[in-house]
């Protein structure tokens, strides 16, 4: 996929889940403010990555999987009771350490072989 549309669909993202965090019930501005850059972010890395990623999600980490999907799923539900916005940025935060752990094996390769 080229750059440029990874880019435009990463923004895109981005701000639509910050949109609808905002219409649910927004927080403070400094949080808002967070959420377009961390799924845009995070969104851009899946889309670079999708085949490492697909190739993971159908491999043997499924335990791994299961314990960080808990931990991620206790965590986002204790702070979506505190605020939305809070909520949607810590699993947000979850999903981009996800993805730059899968990501990064793939980045120092294909840096290395050029």
């Amino acid at each position: 996929m080229r750059r440029s549309i990874r880019y435009a669909l990463s923004t895109v993202f981005g701000q639509g889940v910050m949109t609808l965090v905002v219409i649910a019930g927004g927080s403070s501005l400094s949080v808002l403010a967070a959420i377009p850059f961390i799924y845009g972010v995070t969104t851009e890395l899946m889309l670079d990555n999708l085949g490492k990623i697909q190739q993971t999600m159908c491999g043997d980490s499924r335990k791994i999987g299961m314990i960080g999907g808990g931990i991620s799923a206790g965590s986002t539900t204790a702070l979506l009771q505190q605020s939305v916005a809070v909520g949607i940025v810590d699993f947000g935060l979850f999903s981009f350490g996800i993805v730059l752990v899968i990501a990064d094996p793939v980045m120092v390769v294909d840096s290395g072989s050029q």
